[in-house]
């Protein structure tokens, strides 16, 4: 089979179209020409290089989770205080995180081994960060001492819970609702020393 020429299209402009169209239409209603059309490329060479579907969603997400991280990581870490890290990052977790790829690549996870192995991936650096920024507060004395992997665990899980029912407009769930929910919580766990008012949204 003859190499397919992308001369005229870059291979992260396929997977930003890919996940453009996965996210907006979701995996089983989107097809490889709608995501081809999108790219200005062909089926064949969408096929080439991603083998299909499956592998083009994990690899679009994978793109969009590391243009994520990458401007909010360098944005928390302007930040002067642990406080002001944490709300950075859960403010970018729950108003621009692209939680319908993420619900797609989960659901792709439950057969697929690779997708899963992605999944792992994904969540275990969101968890690490998150991790890493209660750590900080806690060894500069900002937040109160306890244990950071359960903490995480649960401001971790509450976001990751409440999250998709925004996707899904579940009754009742909004993001007001939801942020003052977590920003609570983070109140109590991590003491005083977090700043729990609202949240500034950015981009």
């Amino acid at each position: 089979m003859p190499r397919p020429r992308l001369d005229h299209v870059r291979k992260a402009q396929i997977l930003s179209a890919a996940a453009g169209v996965l996210s907006e239409r979701g995996y089983a209603n989107s097809r490889v020409v709608d995501i081809a059309k999108a790219a200005g490329t062909s089926p064949a060479a969408i096929l080439y290089w991603f083998e299909g579907k499956d592998g083009l969603l994990a690899e679009a997400l994978r793109l969009r989770e590391q243009e994520f991280h990458d401007r909010y990581t360098v944005k928390a870490e302007t930040k002067a205080t642990a406080s002001e890290r944490l709300r950075v990052l859960v403010e970018a977790m729950l108003h621009h995180y692209d939680w319908k790829l993420w619900m797609e690549l989960c659901v792709l996870a439950l057969r697929d081994e690779a997708a899963a192995a992605e999944r792992d991936r994904l969540d275990r650096r969101w968890r690490a960060a998150l991790r890493g920024v209660i750590r900080e507060g806690q060894a500069t004395g900002e937040f109160a001492v306890s244990d950071a992997d359960e903490t995480m665990f649960v401001l971790a899980a509450l976001l990751d819970g409440l999250s998709p029912l925004l996707v899904l407009k579940a009754k009742g769930v909004t993001k007001e609702r939801v942020e003052r929910v977590w920003l609570a919580e983070a109140s109590r766990l991590l003491g005083p020393g977090f700043d729990a008012s609202p949240l500034k949204r950015t981009r």
